[in-house]
């Protein structure tokens, strides 16, 4: 019996080695109020010091990118930090998360079991819980696993319980004048004074507030209103927070004053002196806020100092109500019969700002004849009094038949289509090239094969002295590279050969768009259906039209393929 070569060992070992998967690991980390005195144990800081520890002394795992959340909850999964992770998930930037405890991923146990048990084993992606002792790649993680949701469900309580405790706690501070909000939601006029837990009255901008209700109750209108301030280029409050520092989105750095940010002034009591709280209300911290009724309202009356009497805010409440009363008049009795505001809801574009048109109901007196209907004009020039674009005003039905136009040529242009596809897999010319490039891939393929053959063989030789070293190594890249230049033919002539399936499938995929689910369905659009075929909706002046759709027809790939295979065969002639 012929002995062992331990040299051959030697070599097998070390390529088992070098094939080992090396895991690109995104270290997460998050830390929120609800983790309470236990802080400083889960500060970002000291997070990452323990990801650090563990990827130093498990082998295979390299750190690509580190993520966090500070100051978020684990009750839902709308974190900046982790939605880049996600989508870092999604490119292959990394392929293994890796946290302190599942905690730290999240509290919220039906979300958190969700990608623990679906998401990431669908995507094939790694986790690992350190202080859970938790690697989905090893061998015992079914019944690891079984731990975890026994940890996330205490971690679901554990959340809510907080959440009800520091709720509980705001609650008294409003009851007992104590609360104040952050910075960025200080009304304006007003500035924090944190040491005295009130409100002071801002010199810079008070003088603005005051003004706006007596322009209020001279009886201008919003529009009016925001036509002067805009004119005399009076900082709006969205403006003065980006001007202090306060807010750092750069949509405020121009932003001006609109109808709605002083309709909204003028109906605030605050400005009386009045502390006001629990205007919205959300039961934990995985919901969204709801509005409350004003008889629900905590309201403190000389909380602070005011700004304008209440005698004014009287007379502009009066004024507000009367033109309620006077709008009453003009709504028509009836409803318009297909409106489509909401299916056409984020679509409509201006053509020369850029900004929103949104869908508006032109109305008539009740004694009128003549019927409502619905209207797009532009955002900018609504909300800004008319001092900037313009109207671009443009009935429902206009928008509705520019679509419909749209949709029907692209439907009669999938007809056409789908005869043309079936008479181009038939030309003799294409029969030959995707014959041609099946041959070209079985040969490749055998020869790669014939190459990995050889490859097998020399490692025995050299283990039996049959070749040296320097014979083995000299031979073995000359193959590597022949190798590697027959994957990239094979590569070229796969890629060519699928190359038809793959237009004949998006081909597919557009004609069955627009027959299933317009064209049989009587042209009828819904909200689902625009969303899958409208890209967007832009209005031009004089009631142009662009219609933007969600999809390319495949007659220029199909055209361009037809002239590639011509090429080709013109070549090999």
């Amino acid at each position: 019996m012929a002995r062992k070569s331990k040299y051959n060992q030697s070599v097998t070992e070390e390529n088992s080695v070098l094939k080992q998967r090396i895991y690109k690991v995104g270290v997460y980390r998050r830390l929120s109020v609800e983790d309470g005195e236990d802080e400083i144990n889960n500060s970002i800081g000291n997070q990452k010091k323990i990801a650090d520890d563990y990827v130093l002394h498990t082998p295979f795992l390299h750190i690509e990118k580190y993520y966090a959340d500070n100051g978020y909850t684990g009750m839902n999964y709308k974190r900046p930090g982790f939605e880049e992770m996600m989508n870092d998930l999604y490119n292959g930037v990394i392929d293994t998360i890796l946290v302190k405890d599942i905690s730290r991923l999240g509290r919220h146990y039906i979300l958190t079991s969700e990608l623990v048990e679906k998401v990431f084993p669908s995507m094939k992606i790694r986790l690992i819980c350190i202080n859970d002792n938790y690697d989905s790649n090893e061998p015992n993680a079914d019944s690891a696993s079984l731990l975890l949701p026994i940890k996330m469900i205490m971690n679901d309580n554990y959340a809510k319980d907080y959440s009800k405790k520091i709720r509980s706690s705001i609650n008294a501070k409003m009851g007992n004048g104590e609360f104040l909000p952050s910075a960025g939601s200080i009304p304006y006029g007003y500035i924090r004074n944190a040491e005295k837990v009130t409100f002071d009255i801002d010199e810079e901008t008070a003088p603005v507030v005051r003004r706006i209700f007596e322009m209020r109750a001279a009886g201008m209108s919003f529009n009016e209103m925001a036509k002067v301030l805009n004119a005399e280029e009076i900082p709006s409050p969205g403006n003065i927070r980006y001007l202090r520092g306060i807010t750092k989105n750069e949509k405020y750095a121009k932003s001006n004053w609109i109808r709605g940010t002083i309709r909204k002034i003028t109906n605030d009591l605050v400005y009386t002196g009045c502390r006001i709280h629990g205007r919205v209300k959300r039961d934990r911290l995985d919901q969204n806020k709801t509005r409350r009724g004003q008889d629900e309202w905590q309201i403190i009356e000389n909380a602070h100092n005011a700004i304008i009497s209440m005698e004014l805010f009287e007379q502009v409440k009066a004024v507000n109500e009367q033109e309620i009363k006077k709008r009453e008049t003009f709504t028509k009795r009836e409803e318009v019969e297909d409106d489509m505001r909401d299916v056409l809801r984020d679509k409509v574009f201006c053509g020369d700002c850029g900004s929103r048109m949104s869908g508006r109901k032109g109305l008539g007196r009740k004694t009128s004849n003549n019927p409502a209907f619905i209207f797009f004009d532009c955002n900018q020039y609504h909300d800004t009094g008319k001092m900037q674009c313009s109207s671009h005003y443009i009935r429902q039905e206009d928008i509705m038949s520019a679509i419909s136009r749209c949709l029907y040529g692209h439907f009669k242009a999938a007809l056409d289509f789908e005869s043309l596809l079936e008479e181009v897999k038939r030309k003799p010319k294409v029969v030959s090239y995707q014959r041609q490039n099946l041959d070209l891939v079985a040969s490749l393929r055998a020869k790669a094969t014939h190459l990995e053959a050889k490859k097998e063989r020399m490692i025995i030789d050299l283990a039996e002295g049959t070749l040296d070293k320097t014979e083995y190594e000299f031979i073995h890249n000359r193959l590597a590279n022949q190798i590697s230049q027959i994957q990239v033919e094979l590569e070229e002539a796969q890629r060519a050969t699928k190359e038809l399936e793959n237009i004949e499938k998006s081909a597919i995929e557009w004609i069955d768009m627009l027959k299933n689910q317009w064209y049989l369905k009587d042209g009828d659009i819904d909200k689902k259906l625009m969303d899958l075929l409208i890209n967007k909706i832009i209005v031009y002046d004089k009631n142009t039209i662009k219609v933007e759709v969600n999809f390319s027809d495949p007659f220029a790939p199909l055209q361009e393929y037809i002239k590639n295979v011509e090429e080709v065969l013109a070549d090999a002639v």
